[in-house]
C-alpha cells in the first residue's frame, strides 16, 4: 500500500509541476480608444476576465490607434478566416477569434479560454514579419515623387492658379510695396499651407473613426475611387474644349462665377487697407488665406481628398502618412510662393494670367493623369 501511495503521490506532485511551468495560454485583445464598446468592455469585463485567468493566460491588448497595431489586427483576423466584415473589439484565443462585445466575447470568451487550455490551443496572433503583407506593399506605391507631383499639379491647376494670379493683380492695383508683398505673400502662403494641412487632417481624423465600421469605410474608398473616375472624364472633357475653343469658357471643372466673387470680396475685405501696421496687415494677410483656401477647396479638394484617402489606406502607417500630408501640401503652395518670388523679380501679374492661358491644356492633361493613377491605386487597394 505505502509504495501504490508513493507512486500515486509521485504522479500527482508531477501533474501539478507540469501544469505549474506550462505555457500560458495568449489571449489578443483589439481595442480602439474611440469605440463605445470597447471602453464598456475595458471597464465592465476586461479587468474581472484578467483576475480569473491571471494564472494560466497571458492577455495583451492592442490599441488599434498605435502605428502597426491596426495592419496587426487586420493579418491575425486573416489567420481565422475573416477577411469581411471586421469590428472591434475583438478578440484572438487558441483557435477562436471573437467579434464585438457584449455579443460574443462577452458570451464566449471564458469557454474558448477553457478550450484553449484543455487542448494546449496556440492563439495565432500575426506580430513582426508576418504581419508585414499586402498592406505594406499597397503602401509603398504611394512613392515619395507620386506625393510631390500630386501637390504640385493641384497647386497649378486652374483653380488655384486663378486665385494666385488674382491675388497679385489685387497687390499691384492697390500698390503695394517691395516690403508689404513679402510680408503679405508670406502670411498668405502660411496661412495657406495651415488651412489646407488642417482640412487634411480633418479627413484624417474622420476616415479613422470609421475604422470600426470596415463596409462603410469600404464604402467610402470605393466612393472615392468613382469620384477621381469622374474628374478624370470631366477633365478629359475640359481638355477638349480647350483644344477646340482655346478658351477656358464651358469647362466645368472650375470655380463657379458666384465663389470667385466671394473669394475677390474676401481680399477686397481685408487688404483694401493697406496702410495698417505690420503687425495687423500679417493677420489681415492670414485670415485672407484661411478664407479663400476654405471657399477655393471645393475646386481642390477633388485631388486633395482622394489624395488624403490614398495616403490613409491603413493606419498602421499613420506617421508617415501624416508626413506625407505634410509634404504634400508644402509642394501644394510651391507654386504659390514661386509666382510670388517672380512678382518681387518684376513680372507682372498679367504675364502670369498669360502663362496660365498658354498652358492650360498641359495643365488639364495633368490633372487627367492624376485623377487617372489615383483611381487605379484606390482601386487596387480596395
Amino acid at each position: 500500500m505505502k509504495k501504490w501511495f508513493a507512486l500515486i503521490s509521485f504522479f500527482l506532485f508531477s501533474a501539478a509541476g507540469f501544469a505549474q511551468n506550462a505555457p500560458k495560454v495568449e489571449f489578443a485583445l483589439f481595442v480602439s480608444p474611440s469605440c463605445v464598446h470597447c471602453n464598456k468592455l475595458k471597464r465592465e469585463y476586461w479587468p474581472q476576465l484578467k483576475e480569473k485567468y491571471k494564472d494560466s493566460v497571458h492577455f495583451t491588448e492592442y490599441d488599434l490607434s498605435a502605428d502597426g497595431n491596426h495592419l496587426i489586427f487586420m493579418e491575425t483576423a486573416k489567420a481565422y478566416g475573416f477577411t469581411e466584415g471586421l469590428g472591434y473589439p475583438a478578440a484572438a484565443v487558441g483557435k477562436t477569434f471573437l467579434m464585438g462585445y457584449p455579443s460574443e466575447i462577452g458570451t464566449y470568451a471564458e469557454a474558448a479560454i477553457e478550450r484553449a487550455l484543455a487542448l494546449g490551443e496556440k492563439t495565432d496572433v500575426r506580430t513582426g514579419a508576418c504581419a508585414a503583407g499586402e498592406p505594406e506593399k499597397a503602401f509603398q506605391k504611394i512613392t515619395f515623387w507620386a506625393i510631390i507631383g500630386g501637390g504640385l499639379v493641384d497647386g497649378i491647376n486652374p483653380c488655384a492658379f486663378a486665385v494666385i494670379v488674382f491675388f497679385i493683380s489685387f497687390l499691384t492695383v492697390y500698390k503695394y510695396n517691395r516690403r508689404e508683398i513679402i510680408l503679405v505673400g508670406s502670411a498668405y502662403c502660411a496661412a495657406v499651407f495651415c488651412a489646407y494641412l488642417l482640412l487634411g487632417l480633418g479627413v484624417f481624423k474622420f476616415l479613422y473613426a470609421l475604422r470600426g465600421f470596415s463596409y462603410v469605410i469600404k464604402g467610402f474608398y470605393m466612393l472615392t475611387a468613382g469620384l477621381c473616375l469622374l474628374f478624370f472624364l470631366l477633365s478629359v472633357y475640359d481638355f477638349l474644349v480647350y483644344y477646340k475653343t482655346k478658351k477656358s469658357d464651358g469647362m466645368l471643372l472650375q470655380l463657379p462665377l458666384s465663389l470667385k466673387t466671394r473669394i475677390h470680396k474676401i481680399m477686397g475685405f481685408f487688404l483694401r487697407d493697406k496702410n495698417k501696421s505690420a503687425l495687423r496687415l500679417t493677420l489681415a494677410a492670414l485670415a485672407v488665406g484661411f478664407g479663400v483656401s476654405l471657399v477655393e477647396a471645393v475646386c481642390t479638394g477633388q485631388v486633395y481628398v482622394p489624395t488624403c484617402v490614398l495616403i490613409m489606406q491603413d493606419p498602421a502607417f499613420r506617421v508617415r502618412a501624416v508626413s506625407y500630408l505634410v509634404l504634400y501640401n508644402l509642394m501644394f503652395i510651391v507654386p504659390l510662393v514661386a509666382v510670388f518670388v517672380l512678382a518681387l523679380l518684376g513680372y507682372e501679374s498679367q504675364g502670369f494670367n498669360t502663362f496660365l492661358k498658354k498652358h492650360l491644356g498641359i495643365t488639364k492633361l495633368l490633372l487627367c493623369a492624376v485623377f487617372l493613377g489615383l483611381f487605379v491605386l484606390l482601386l487596387g487597394n480596395l
